[in-house]
């Protein structure tokens, strides 16, 4: 249905084709972009560069500047999972699976050298879960997932600064603290203003938002007036470390009645952190340390964290291995009233964080983890990664949370160090320039903190398929 729409709208629009100086064509079609926005279709201008049937929904002309231009687009995600013990076995169990759905179309309109709007219609839909959706994260049945305005404040051959003010996504870095939160169904965005400087050497993002609080229904999407979002991201390329960069930040975080295991009680939180990235000789590596101060309530915050991830890619050995190891530790709370909050508070991070598809069972708070992976490449676009996590408790005086922060299993009592280990393994198919099929498993078996709580966690299966795709 997609292909027959795209060939349509392919005649529908030749009307409105005109011949610009010809650009210069890619040798490859542009790959589709985590946040579409970042999407540049200005080199369809040249109607030599256009070689698939949705090309001229990419590129349609708004007048004789062919910087005035409209770009169309979409995606179509099904995504079927099921758990065995979710969550440990604590809470309502779903034997059968569940689908997830999700349906997104937008149009970016450049009405002018320096003036830009974006909107991003969204529909996200769960299917067949005992217990209904998830809150936040599995349903929302139509909403403004972007709606922006970009304005070009400045502009030269050497820099840029653009002011974006509206309904939008972050991704900073690897994702460990904001992302779009891909993995569910349901992404994170932000209302607010957002300022971007770009230069040869630098890249800077300045922003001061409100998280999006999505709710089940139709158009019920509101901002989440009891949560402040604003900061300051760079990067920077190192070049005397060839394929080298550094990240600097700075975050700040303020949420009303925020529950940990030591209570809940109003949090501002402001992070600070450096991540050191890059590349070299079939190397990579990306290490990240952050600390955390503020105020819970009357109280202090005091926590942190460090992550390290390193691989080697044997190129010239056949399937092309890259081995490597991830180690990470964030701090958790030492108990008590009146000491400082020490439980690390990852803000919006990824939903791919440990493990393969969407098992997620952990967050990085109070967690020390440790693991391999191997990704082996068997044609261009078919792809195997299959990892390893094991689990430990940072402190014995705090329990183990999940991505959101939300307390999953209380630890105070509990003497349990070991978590437990998560294997896993997912495969991932390129078919074509739109279209993507992906599988994963995971096992998690569970340690002694587990075994030891009440009531006691069980051990938990996941497996999942999805395919994705996008025009």
């Amino acid at each position: 249905m997609i292909f027959f729409a795209c060939a349509g709208l392919n005649v529908l629009l030749s009307i409105s084709s005109r011949t610009f100086a010809q650009s210069p064509c890619p040798s490859d079609p542009q790959p589709y972009a985590l946040l579409r926005q970042d999407e540049d279709y200005r080199y369809l201008s040249n109607p030599t560069c256009r070689h698939d049937d949705c090309d001229r929904l990419k590129y349609v002309p708004l007048g004789a500047n062919e910087d005035r231009y409209l770009t169309f687009g979409g995606e179509i995600r099904e995504w079927y999972e099921g758990f065995r013990n979710a969550t440990w076995g604590l809470g309502t169990q779903d034997d059968n699976g569940y689908l997830l759905q999700r349906l997104s179309t937008y149009a970016d309109i450049h009405a002018a050298p320096r003036l830009r709007f974006f909107v991003q219609l969204t529909s996200a839909i769960e299917a067949g879960r005992s217990g209904g959706p998830r809150p936040v994260t599995d349903e929302s049945k139509l909403f403004f997932e972007e709606g922006f305005a970009d304005i070009g404040l400045s502009k030269t051959n050497d820099q840029s600064v653009v002011l974006r003010l509206g309904r939008q996504e972050f991704e900073f870095g690897s994702g460990r603290f904001v992302d779009v939160r891909e993995g569910p169904n349901v992404r994170q965005a932000f209302d607010g203003a957002s300022l971007k400087w770009k230069t040869s050497a630098w890249s800077v993002d300045g922003l001061a938002a409100k998280p999006v609080l999505n709710g089940n229904g139709v158009l019920d999407a509101p901002p989440n007036h009891g949560s402040t979002f604003w900061g300051v991201y760079a990067v920077h390329p190192l070049p005397e470390i060839k394929s080298g960069n550094i990240d600097l930040y700075y975050l700040g975080l303020a949420r009303k009645n925020t529950p940990f295991e030591k209570g809940s009680q109003n949090e501002l939180r402001h992070t600070v952190g450096g991540r050191f990235w890059g590349g070299r000789k079939g190397w990579s590596y990306n290490s990240e340390t952050m600390f955390q101060w503020g105020t819970f309530g009357p109280n202090g915050i005091r926590a942190w964290a460090t992550t390290h991830d390193t691989a080697y890619t044997f190129r010239s050995a056949a399937l092309h291995p890259q081995i490597g190891a991830t180690a990470g530790i964030a701090s958790g709370n030492r108990g008590g009233s009146t000491p400082p909050l020490g439980t690390f508070n990852p803000l919006f991070p990824t939903g791919f964080y440990f493990g393969q598809g969407g098992i997620s069972l952990l967050g990085p708070s109070n967690l020390f983890e440790t693991g391999p992976h191997i990704t082996l490449q068997f044609t261009r676009s078919l792809s195997l990664v299959a990892d390893a996590h094991t689990f430990w408790r940072t402190s014995l005086q705090d329990g183990v949370y999940g991505l959101g922060v939300n307390l999953l299993v209380p630890g105070q009592g509990n003497s349990g160090h070991y978590i437990g280990n998560q294997p896993s393994v997912g495969v991932y198919w390129n078919a074509s320039h739109h279209l993507s099929v992906s599988t994963a498993y995971g096992h998690f078996f569970v340690g002694s903190f587990l075994t030891q709580a009440s009531p006691p966690g069980k051990a938990v299966d996941y497996a999942a398929v999805w395919t994705t795709y996008k025009f």
